[in-house]
């Protein structure tokens, strides 16, 4: 008798080729499950991916103005369903994550809404926040990365606990073995091999500590005169920190690279001594499990799951939010480490990072699926 994979309906907000943002890490994600599961991938934003992606069929929202995007939207997860699609994995997209719900509720089915962050934290418009939570209600599962932040969703959202199941995040960890060494990685970025370099990637935003990311970089200068931070990554802020940085005459000292492809991270990890993640907010920072995997230590700001995802020997680097003076003195830390003591933090951090590998939470996420 032939094998009949189970079906699934995947959403995924956006797909681009050289993504700059976690959602790169999808697309290795479903190329795992894509051999366990039928996939019928429904993508919102972007391109229709190649279907070495994993898919067996995939869908792209076409229109452009709202109104037409919802209604088609709504057609093409009510085509799913009576195609025999009766779970559907929604990622962060509310609108699909309610008409999903819709949906299932006529038909029958599941509904998988994963979200992970801490978005209580900011005050939204009335109405989008009464949307939110009917959503968080309507679901049939909330999926998130930590026993802690499912509480917290629990806490702020009203939902059932035993509604809400948890999945960490992941990496494909082969995709940060084969890269340059340090020394190429520096030569190829055009970083001088005596600097101290420290790295900052993530969406440029108050939410994400981009405020923060000068006023520490002033402090460590001052001890490591020929330290290079590196900020990658873009938003609102971008504009804020290139005045900033010619305003304090910063210029030799502060790289903002822009936007760069998930792909091509790894050479900005290996050239770095220290990795710096002030977040004012966050979930489960995929950019930590990057880090680690790259052997690269980090300084990182006490918000959402950080503790819960990092190895013991790294908590003395988990700092109060906006501690300037504190997260200067740790990057310094780091910064004066001799090679040896770099090699064993470095191979602590390799080893513990295996635990969020994509093989290992695919199989996390069939069995979520198949309770």
């Amino acid at each position: 008798m032939r094998y009949m994979k189970p079906k699934l309906c995947y959403v995924l907000p956006r797909y681009e080729t050289k993504d700059a943002s976690h959602f790169s890490h999808i697309h290795d994600f479903l190329s795992k499950i894509g051999v366990i599961f039928d996939i019928y991938l429904i993508v919102e934003k972007g391109s229709k991916p190649p279907i070495s992606v994993g898919y067996t069929k995939a869908y792209l929202i076409k229109s452009k103005f709202i109104f037409f995007r919802i209604i088609e939207t709504k057609i093409i997860l009510l085509r799913a369903r009576l195609s025999g699609y009766k779970d559907f994995y929604i990622h962060y997209s509310f609108f699909s994550a309610f008409f999903s719900s819709i949906i299932v509720r006529v038909f029958g089915g599941r509904v998988f809404y994963w979200n992970c962050g801490e978005p209580w934290k900011y005050k939204r418009n009335v109405f989008r926040e009464i949307f939110e939570r009917l959503v968080y209600k309507m679901v049939t599962h909330l999926v998130t990365g930590a026993p802690l932040l499912a509480d917290e969703y629990v806490k702020h959202y009203g939902i059932k606990r035993d509604s809400v199941l948890v999945m960490p995040n992941w990496i494909d960890l082969e995709r940060f073995k084969n890269t340059l060494s340090r020394e190429d990685a520096r030569a190829k970025l055009n970083i001088s091999q005596e600097s101290k370099v420290v790295l900052f990637v993530h969406h440029l935003s108050r939410r994400k500590g981009s405020r923060i990311i000068l006023p520490v970089a002033k402090k460590v200068i001052d001890s490591f005169p020929d330290t290079i931070f590196i900020v990658v990554g873009s938003g609102p802020d971008e504009n804020f920190l290139r005045d900033e940085v010619v305003r304090l005459g910063l210029n030799k000292n502060i790289r903002l690279v822009g936007a760069v492809a998930n792909r091509e991270l790894p050479d900005y990890f290996i050239a770095s001594d220290v990795f710096f993640m002030p977040s004012e907010e966050e979930g489960f920072p995929r950019v930590l499990l990057e880090s680690m995997a790259m052997g690269v230590p980090f300084v990182a700001s006490d918000v959402g799951a950080v503790r819960d995802i990092i190895p013991g020997s790294m908590m003395e680097n988990v700092i109060p939010l906006n501690n300037v003076d504190s997260f200067a003195d740790r990057i310094c830390l780091f910064l004066n480490q001799d090679s040896i003591t770099r090699g064993l933090v470095a191979e602590k951090l390799k080893t513990h990072v295996v635990n969020y590998d994509v093989s290992s939470v695919s199989e996390i996420f069939v069995k979520l699926l198949k309770n």
